[in-house]
């Protein structure tokens, strides 16, 4: 048999490390490579090779890109969800799932235009990812009917959700789509 080979992964922490003169480096530097119309193909390259040359930081492009697209831009808006956009978070990734992947950008965008706030692809994510798992959790456990309830379901094997769940839920096409999640990510 072959040597397994364990690859460890370093985490590259920004938010942990970086002090304040890093964060006005990297929002200066944004605001430079606004204003400039966007020239430099790779902002986060050149952006890690200044923070390691001026503030001794080695950070990788990635992380510096994550940081800046999820804490650090100041059009970001970091006040907490209300029910109505995560309801309206919940609708449109799901149909963004039916299509194929989902588009986080798109998703990002069209919150700013519905809602007038930028947020964070990461928390988008985020909040689609725990109901997702509530959906899967659900799903697995679905809670049977008595014979006595007559009328209520037509189906023995639909499921009950509660009122806070999403509406594409309910029907037997949600069943569908949440047993279509569940074999994705396994």
């Amino acid at each position: 048999m072959g040597k397994i080979i364990k690859k460890s992964i370093e985490r590259n922490q920004i938010y942990k490390k970086i002090n304040s003169d890093g964060n006005e480096t990297i929002k200066n530097y944004m605001a430079e490579w606004e204003k400039k119309g966007k020239i430099i193909k790779t902002p986060f390259v050149e952006l890690s090779k200044k923070l390691k040359d001026e503030h001794e930081f080695n950070f990788e492009s990635k992380a510096i890109c994550d940081y800046w697209w999820n804490i650090l831009d100041p059009r970001l808006d970091h006040t907490p969800y209300s029910e109505e956009e995560k309801n309206y978070i919940y609708e449109r990734a799901n149909k963004y799932q039916e299509n194929g992947n989902i588009q986080w950008t798109l998703l990002q965008a069209e919150m700013k235009a519905k809602f007038g706030k930028f947020r964070a692809r990461n928390k988008l994510k985020n909040i689609w990812n725990v109901k997702k798992k509530q959906l899967e959790a659900k799903s697995s456990n679905p809670k049977k009917e008595d014979d006595n309830n007559e009328g209520e379901s037509e189906c023995e094997d639909e499921l009950k959700y509660d009122k806070t769940d999403v509406e594409y839920a309910i029907e037997d096409k949600g069943k569908h789509v949440i047993q279509f999640l569940i074999n994705k990510s396994a």
